[in-house]
């Protein structure tokens, strides 16, 4: 064959400009691009003679691959650790990752993490370095992207320092043990650029980089909202830190990612280099005022979201973004606790819970939802131009969904199905620059016993050397209670 290859008799859903669908469509891949899309029945007759491979998508919906903007590597080692302790679960999590954890341990949760996000449909993600971001050690971001690769998904390492105080404690592995170093806020930048020129770019183009402090103002709430009379100006740190990440930016031609929460963006756009703009994508932004939804939107930063139990109190005004004229994507925020790579769940729920806050059940509709899995979210992180939709030219990262599934049946209004009763089960086929990656649910580029295999040895030594072994106990109440509680306190 000649690396040419047709998915033929598919429902084709574009997510171009003017949001084309195409029953019995049809879309010619050509080495890693896409080379035409439309009607089974023209496509057929331009490739007549021609050596191609026809694939029948009959029953398949055939989309652009889904993108997942932020997650967290290593959190796949560690679904539901914890989980019966949210209060410390942080502290849990930073002692395992930062102390705790081996090149190997990051290769095995790579290739753990892209596995499923394959079997999702997921062809690009970004994934900020531990639970409170990691880049002392490039060795655990280097293992990370190369487990993605064997898989062959796209993956975008977000590299930058923890938060204060500094200096940082991380244990690294010499000679088979692991030895605790500290490291100023200089230092962490420093390790964070080298782990960025190491990766960006690497594995053929599979792997990118965002330069990515963990939140966007570490002087206030890191992972909630500050009062305003609270959120009154910006450190020197604070200022440093974002020309640093600048800096790092503007010499390795990168991105950048952080998250935000209630009263950030309003003193970030204090500073001389604020981490604000058309090259940023901010995750959360939960507790943010009106204000900085408007600085948002005026100065075209793109604005990631995950639904979650405590946006209730304290969302992300995602339909009032939109209204403004920020660009607004889905995301997971996965794996751990208890958030899956599954993009369509995330979805319905930010829609569910967008609706329920403000009494509207016509708030994000189905097929903006589907925008901001797809082509918004290619847009967030700066890849509209060759990933997020179907049109010629651009990179054939392609997912199919088999619509001959009970809840996806009968076929009536096959997007809003999709987005309502759909999930990463049903999806069928993934294609990642051309190359076939699973094939109706049969993952061809590794094997997944082995994958598997690697992970639960990994889990297993991290949770034994942090002592975690209590974490897996479930609370006192398990069976019986309406409330979970615990019968002693869980340290980290």
């Amino acid at each position: 064959m000649t690396g040419r290859k047709v998915l033929i008799h598919g429902y084709v859903v574009t997510m171009n400009g003017d949001y084309e669908c195409i029953e019995d469509g049809a879309v010619l891949i050509e080495k890693d691009r896409i080379a035409a899309v439309g009607k089974t029945e023209d496509i057929l007759l331009q490739i007549a003679g021609q050596d191609v491979e026809r694939i029948d998508m009959t029953g398949k919906m055939i989309l652009p691959g889904l993108i997942d903007a932020h997650t967290h590597a290593g959190h796949c080692l560690n679904r539901t650790l914890g989980l019966d302790s949210r209060t410390r679960w942080m502290d849990y999590l930073t002692k395992l990752y930062h102390h705790c954890t081996t090149p190997a341990y990051w290769h095995a949760e790579g290739r753990l993490a892209a596995l499923e996000r394959l079997k999702a449909g997921i062809t690009c993600g970004v994934s900020v370095i531990s639970n409170a971001a990691r880049c002392d050690d490039p060795r655990v971001i280097t293992e990370h992207v190369r487990g993605h690769a064997e898989v062959g998904t796209r993956e975008n390492p977000a590299i930058g320092p923890s938060n204060p105080p500094y200096p940082r404690a991380f244990a690294q592995e010499e000679n088979g043990r692991l030895v605790e170093k500290q490291f100023t806020f200089d230092e962490l930048m420093a390790k964070a650029e080298e782990a960025i020129e190491l990766v960006n770019g690497s594995y053929n183009g599979l792997i990118g980089a965002f330069a990515a402090p963990f939140v966007m103002v570490s002087s206030i709430e890191g992972s909630k909202a500050t009062p305003a009379d609270l959120a009154c100006r910006l450190t020197e740190a604070d200022r440093h830190m974002m020309k640093s990440i600048r800096e790092v930016a503007r010499r390795q031609h990168v991105r950048i990612h952080t998250e935000a929460f209630g009263g950030m963006i309003r003193l970030a756009a204090q500073a001389d280099d604020p981490l604000l703009g058309p090259d940023v994508h901010v995750q959360h932004c939960k507790g943010i005022s009106f204000h900085e939804a408007m600085i948002l939107a005026e100065t075209r930063t793109n604005v990631t979201t995950t639904p979650s139990w405590n946006q209730i109190p304290m969302r992300c005004p995602v339909p009032e973004l939109i209204e403004l004229g920020a660009n607004v994507a889905v995301t997971t925020d996965g794996t751990a606790p208890a958030m899956p790579f599954d993009l369509f769940r995330a979805a319905r729920d930010t829609a569910l819970l967008q609706q329920s806050v403000a009494n509207d059940p016509f708030l994000l509709p189905a097929g903006k939802l589907l925008s901001m899995i797809t082509i918004d979210a290619a847009r967030a992180i700066g890849r509209e131009h060759d990933l997020g939709s179907l049109e010629v030219g651009k990179l054939a990262d392609i997912t199919t969904i088999n619509m001959k599934s009970p809840h996806l049946m009968p076929r009536l209004m096959p997007i809003h199905q999709l987005m309502l009763f759909g999930n990463a089960g049903d999806v069928a086929d993934v294609f990642v620059a051309g190359r076939v990656l699973m094939r109706d649910r049969e993952v061809l580029s590794v094997a997944e016993a082995d994958v598997f295999e690697c992970a639960e040895a990994a889990s297993c030594e991290a949770i034994h050397r942090a002592g975690y072994e209590r974490l897996l106990k479930p609370s006192a109440n398990f069976w019986t209670g309406a409330q979970s509680n615990l019968d002693e306190l869980r340290e980290p």
